[in-house]
């Protein structure tokens, strides 16, 4: 990911923070293994808790796939676990992905220790954050 797509999710957020930069990662996976379309070809269910800093996820998920609640191809579901199912509108193929527990716990820790900019620099750098749980790659 370069500075143009932190930059660019910054400027549609407000901020950079671990959550955001998580949601960029996950929608750049998931459009590659789905080999699927930018802004028309993706449809994105994000399950999650409902208020930030893990919903700011959402806005990642929407600047990396291009899913907009305008289009209707994003909703978030309330949850208290992190999951993301990404469908290729085109070829109907899917994958979800999951973030878990001790990843959430280790991006809370970077941002309460290191803030928001360091954090989201550690989410960039760390493989394992998120898992393969159904679709394209499991």
């Amino acid at each position: 990911m370069d500075e143009r797509e932190l930059e660019a999710a910054k400027a549609f957020h407000g901020h950079l923070g671990p959550f955001l930069v998580l949601g960029l990662r996950l929608g750049k996976f998931a459009l590659s293994a789905l080999r699927a379309r930018k802004h028309f070809g993706i449809k994105v269910t994000v399950h999650c808790p409902p208020q930030p800093p893990p919903s700011c996820m959402v806005d990642g998920l929407q600047v990396s796939t291009g899913a907009t609640y305008g289009k209707r191809n994003i909703e978030l579901i309330p949850s208290d676990e992190i999951v993301v199912r990404f469908v290729n509108t085109d070829t109907n193929e899917h994958l979800t992905l999951r973030v878990p527990e001790s990843a959430k716990e280790q991006m809370a820790t970077w941002l309460r220790e290191l803030g928001e900019e360091e954090a989201s620099r550690r989410v960039l750098e760390t493989e394992n954050l998120f898992e393969v749980v159904e679709g394209a790659h499991s």
